[in-house]
């Protein structure tokens, strides 16, 4: 199991790197937004016109593929030392380092920065169009619209945060209800709010709204404006997260692949001398899809079948057609086993 913890020891020393690339990909986005054209398109009834006032370019999230890219290589070169330490035990010797340049892993890096990115800004434009949408219902000015879209500007850091520009479509709706829960003036409305997660919550206004509902009364607006600013603050960190683990979970499997294959490229091993195991989490929050696949082998290029009937090459997978409900979050990985004296025989 050694090499299960030192795969998921990087995958936890990554992730802070890639969320704060996430996070700082969106500041950039919403600091390049210009919020004249944005609150006139708002003020015009022209949802797709705000949409396209969102500096949503790829060239913004250069910040999150310089992360990946790293973490890649990252993983690439773990896996090749894991590779030649096993080599040595079975006493044969491999020489040889990991290149990220190799055109099948660039073809790799490039298709899946291009893939993240698309998911990223189609996510930010539903969740911008149903903020719009509401906002109208509401009859909430343009201008508060705009800015509940790209932040309000921090004066000690100069960006903008608590804008909805990053959350998905069901954060931005969770968003909205907290809002409505403490102007409600409703004691169990306003302790639903009390009951959000308290890694998004900012746990510093709960007496705040603790004591509107032992005095039986609503958050004030101005008050229930900002912890809803700070609410989703930390949900745009939440999915920083989510998406740091869940990209590079597969990013990290892929180098491992890659490795092999550059081994296998080399001459060092044929492929019919790897074997690989899929090892699930086997704890209370493994997906039952994964856990039947737990033991589960596989020749390198070979894909694993889940539970549910989908291919996946490793977990974190998609190329398969893996939806995300196999996918984000996963935590299982994949164990090699390499016969390096069958290449010297």
């Amino acid at each position: 199991m050694a090499r299960r913890l030192t795969l998921l020891q990087l995958l936890d020393q990554l992730s802070p790197t890639v969320r704060d690339a996430f996070i700082e990909s969106i500041l950039n986005v919403r600091g390049d937004t210009q919020l004249a054209a944005l609150e006139s398109a708002i003020r015009n009834g022209d949802v797709d016109g705000a949409l396209r006032v969102l500096a949503l370019g790829p060239e913004y999230f250069a910040p999150l593929d310089r992360a990946m890219r790293s973490a890649y290589e990252a993983g690439g070169d773990l896996a090749m030392a894991s590779l030649m330490a096993d080599a040595s035990r079975q006493g044969a010797q491999v020489t040889g380092r990991f290149s990220e340049r190799n055109l099948r892993a660039e073809r790799y890096l490039e298709q899946r920065a291009a893939a993240l990115v698309v998911e990223i800004t189609e996510s930010i434009r539903d969740a911008a169009r149903d903020t719009i949408t509401a906002a109208a219902r509401a009859q909430t000015s343009p201008r508060t619209t705009a800015l509940d879209l790209i932040g309000r500007i921090n004066r000690a850091t100069g960006r903008r945060e608590g804008g909805i520009i990053g959350l998905t479509q069901q954060q931005a709706g969770w968003a909205r209800a907290a809002f409505a829960e403490l102007t409600s003036g409703d004691p169990t409305l306003m302790r639903s709010y009390l009951s959000r997660s308290g890694t998004t919550r900012d746990r510093r206004f709960d007496r705040m709204v603790a004591t509107a509902i032992r005095e039986g009364r609503a958050v004030p607006r101005a008050d229930a404006t900002r912890i809803t600013r700070a609410y989703r603050n930390g949900l745009l960190r939440s999915r920083g997260e989510t998406i740091a683990r869940t990209e590079l979970l597969g990013s990290l499997h892929a180098a491992q692949d890659e490795g092999i294959q550059q081994m296998i490229d080399r001459g060092d091993i044929g492929a019919n001398a790897v074997k690989r195991d899929w090892d699930s989490a086997e704890d209370s929050a493994t997906r039952d899809s994964h856990r039947a696949m737990d033991g589960q082998q596989r020749g390198a290029n070979e894909p694993f079948t889940t539970g549910a009937g989908f291919q996946m090459l490793y977990p974190g997978d998609s190329s398969l057609g893996a939806p995300g409900s196999e996918i984000i979050n996963c935590r299982c990985v994949v164990r090699l086993d390499v016969d390096f004296l069958s290449a010297l025989e």
